[in-house]
């Protein structure tokens, strides 16, 4: 999915980021937590932010992660009064804010700004919908497959043996993207590894069978272009 900074000229940038003010943020920190009031919008200059939904005793999903030229904190500033997600610094991260007064000043005086801003929130709330059919209409097994094929078209490399990803995966941080328990997708991984489907060599993962995850997933049937992480 194209970030959001990358679809705007250079004169629509100057228009959005006339009045921005830069942050930096260390890996772990919070940005803001759900329930809190809405009046910024964020753009990543470097880094990457994880915006997730708190599920209670100290379980939580990811709803998507975002990084360089992107934005994320528009579920709440075109929404509601509140953010409905919480963001936090998955490294440490250079960050833009423009409060709420000014985007919507900003898109008043640019209809193609707002535009741009209409395309990539619908596109958005797209992808995340199709990231909750996978997570809760196909069981456990489908969720962890989700996770996997987002994988493999954000950062995956086609080699002989398969699907090579590029970043390190760590059963943990599958667990946050869709609420389960770590042991259970510790369970699913391994056995698809006894099955021959994955493979697994210092913490980069091998999808040797993706038509298996497309037809756990139904894939053929879903009409999602934005299937990523």
């Amino acid at each position: 999915m194209e970030p959001i900074l990358e679809r705007l000229t250079k004169h629509e940038y100057s228009i959005l980021m006339a009045n921005a003010k830069q942050i930096s943020v260390k890996k772990g920190e919070s940005i803001f937590e759900e329930g809190s009031p809405a009046d910024h919008l964020y753009f990543i200059q470097q880094g990457e932010i994880r915006v997730f939904k708190n599920l209670g005793a100290n379980k939580d999903i990811t709803i998507f992660t975002r990084s360089k030229n992107d934005g994320f904190g528009e579920i709440g500033i075109f929404s509601g009064a509140n953010y409905s997600n919480s963001a936090q610094a998955v490294q440490d991260s250079a960050l833009y804010s423009v409060t709420r007064h000014e985007i919507e000043e900003s898109m008043a005086q640019n209809g193609k700004l707002g535009l741009h801003f209409t395309r990539w929130v619908a596109e958005n709330l797209e992808a995340s919908k199709a990231k909750m059919r996978d997570y809760i209409a196909f069981g456990s097994e489908g969720a962890v497959a989700s996770v996997f094929v987002r994988y493999s078209n954000t950062c995956g490399i086609v080699t002989p043996e398969g699907i090579q990803l590029t970043d390190p995966i760590m059963i943990q941080d599958i667990s946050k993207h869709i609420g389960i328990s770590r042991e259970t997708v510790s369970r699913i991984v391994n056995k698809w590894k006894e099955q021959g489907i994955i493979d697994n060599l210092n913490k980069h993962f091998i999808l040797k069978d993706m038509n298996y995850f497309r037809r756990i997933l139904v894939c053929e049937q879903c009409g999602v272009q934005n299937c990523a992480i």
